[in-house]
């Protein structure tokens, strides 16, 4: 009897122990941080970097080595929202939205990073990771198309390819800027909306800031009903406001300036 209470003892005992390691392992976010609970596949012995994605600078915020069973945990204090970057190595990374309060899944196979990143926990991540996954989709068509360019490059028929793939990229490219438009038209108060906006796709802009003004201001009039006092969401006004004043100060130079003539701002000398 006295070695079945025992047992039982110390059955009780590990699976407590396994509890506790857990939630150590997995921490919950209270109401002022961000938890990012993290997963790799292939991130043994690597360097994960946490940073922060304010504008066009990026912040690093904090660095975890990995361990045998993958696993790594950041936590933010957060005022409001953000974006936040997690990378394994150069130019390979996933995109988080993280609010104050939320506890935040993230997975993936830390050699290719971009292309295979999951997230649970933020309705923003994802929000902007279904736009994400069409990208990632795209971008291998375009992967595919600068292969058979590079093969044909010492053809004959090089120039017959190259103006058969300039015809497909520039398809993709329409398919792309439509879904990015069909996105930032269905979600005008999201964060995500706010990357989508500033996104590039085989690094050309998706949106031009003068052309594709009433984007902006759409985003612009949404995005502080959803998330007041935010500094991103500031920031981006600032931004929309000097776009429309520039706009506005071209438009007069034109009206003022003879045909022909140049501004007084552009020298041929210079």
């Amino acid at each position: 009897m006295e070695n079945v209470k025992n047992g039982i003892f110390w059955l009780i005992l590990i699976i407590v122990s396994t509890v506790l390691v857990s939630c150590k392992r997995m921490p919950e976010a209270k109401t002022d941080e961000i938890v990012i609970n993290g997963k790799f596949t292939n991130s043994a012995g690597r360097m994960i970097w946490l940073s922060k994605l304010d504008g066009n600078e990026v912040h690093l915020l904090d660095s975890v080595m990995i361990g045998s069973e993958e696993i790594f945990s950041f936590r933010i204090k957060a005022q409001t929202a953000g974006f936040y970057v997690v990378s394994s190595r150069k130019n390979d990374y996933a995109i988080i939205i993280g609010n104050k309060g939320e506890t935040i899944k993230l997975t993936g196979d830390a050699t290719q990073l971009s292309s295979t990143w999951d997230a649970k926990g933020s309705g923003e991540t994802l929000l902007y990771l279904k736009f994400w996954n069409v990208s990632r989709k795209q971008m291998k068509r375009v992967d595919s198309l600068t292969f058979i360019f590079r093969s044909s490059h010492l053809t004959p028929e090089y120039m017959t390819t190259r103006i058969r793939l300039d015809s497909i990229f520039n398809s993709i490219m329409d398919e792309r800027r439509e879904t990015a438009t069909r996105f930032v038209n269905k979600n005008p108060g999201s964060l995500a909306s706010l990357l989508v906006i500033n996104n590039n796709f085989s690094k050309i802009p998706l949106f031009y800031e003068e052309r594709d003004i009433n984007y902006f201001k759409l985003l612009d009039s949404c995005l502080p009903k959803t998330y007041k006092d935010n500094k991103l969401v500031t920031d981006f006004h600032f931004r929309v406001q000097n776009i429309i004043k520039n706009m506005k100060l071209h438009q007069e130079s034109n009206r003022i300036l003879p045909p022909g003539d140049l501004n007084p701002s552009f020298s041929p000398n210079k």
